[in-house]
């Protein structure tokens, strides 16, 4: 019997429907990374570029910069300010040859992979890049996020086309204990998302790989006030509980007794967050395989 992965996302609730705001939207809190292209949790940077060490500070970090803009250009998510757990990192190298500035890369991937670049000459002299020339710098930029941008794709390629191409087939049940029309609106919100994502959810949980479940506690916590917790389970086409994702907060008394709205979506795309790493261990840990020729 496969382990059970649970990922424990204490979340925050906001926007709720004809109601006040709380303080922040849900936004989960992940510990684990997810890299496959077929399956990618939303609003997180791919890459993060620290300063492209062997150049004063400044000219290092001025350089991540260009260089993740460069990266954009060619169609890979980076950034060289903003940074999530599900971000990979890209160390970016220089270091002078003579009057030539050789470089390297390597990038530090959900899988302990690492793919990466040996010394390569960028065809500018160190000393333009050490004094921080724009020319210089946007020059070793280009050249970088073209041969990173390369390889990347061919590692990206290849993922698509392996054992696990295709997105996993979903199926969303409607949820249970929510005051209010939450369990139906939670359900349509999951679908919805789904469905923008590219991944519409089956009608029949019987043909899906996965199916998703929601279950909602409210309770009081004071006179004014109320707890909620949200559980998204992922659950095996057998039944078996695979992971699930906890979301919970405290609430003015009533705040969901009505229609949810927003918030539906709000705590679904959280949930989405977390489920999406799950799938996506479990994909890699058991990959599908073709079938054998007879």
């Amino acid at each position: 019997m496969s382990s059970v992965k649970a990922l424990s996302l204490m979340l925050i609730l906001a926007g709720l429907a004809a109601c006040q705001p709380l303080p922040q939207p849900f936004q989960a809190d992940s510990r684990t990374k997810a890299s496959s292209p077929l399956v990618r949790p939303i609003g997180e940077t791919s890459i993060f570029v620290p300063p492209v060490a062997g150049l004063p500070a400044g000219q290092g970090t001025a350089l991540a910069s260009i260089l993740a803009d460069a990266l954009a250009e060619k169609e890979v998510a980076a950034s060289a300010s903003a940074r999530s757990r599900l971000s990979s990192v890209l160390t970016v190298v220089v270091e002078p040859r003579g009057n030539e500035t050789v470089w390297r890369w390597t990038e530090s991937s959900f899988n302990g992979g690492q793919p990466q670049d040996g010394g390569r000459p960028l065809g500018i002299s160190p000393d333009r890049l050490a004094a921080g020339d724009a020319g210089a710098m946007k020059q070793a930029a280009t050249t970088m996020a073209a041969a990173i941008a390369a390889r990347l794709n061919e590692s990206t390629i290849a993922a698509a086309q392996g054992a696990n191409a295709g997105p996993a087939k979903l199926a969303v049940q409607e949820c249970e204990g929510a005051p209010g029309d939450g369990n139906r609106s939670l359900r349509q919100a999951m679908r919805e998302l789904l469905i923008l994502g590219g991944q519409p959810p089956l009608p029949d949980p019987a043909g899906a790989d996965f199916v998703i479940t929601c279950k909602v506690q409210v309770w009081a916590d004071g006179p004014a006030s109320e707890r909620v917790t949200i559980e998204w389970a992922l659950l095996a086409s057998d039944g078996s509980r695979l992971g699930e994702v906890k979301q919970a907060n405290r609430i003015p008394k009533g705040q969901l007794s009505q229609a949810w709205g927003n918030t539906a979506h709000i705590v679904a795309q959280g949930g989405w967050q977390g489920l999406s790493e799950i799938i996506e261990t479990r994909r890699r840990a058991r990959p599908i395989l073709p079938p054998t020729k007879s």
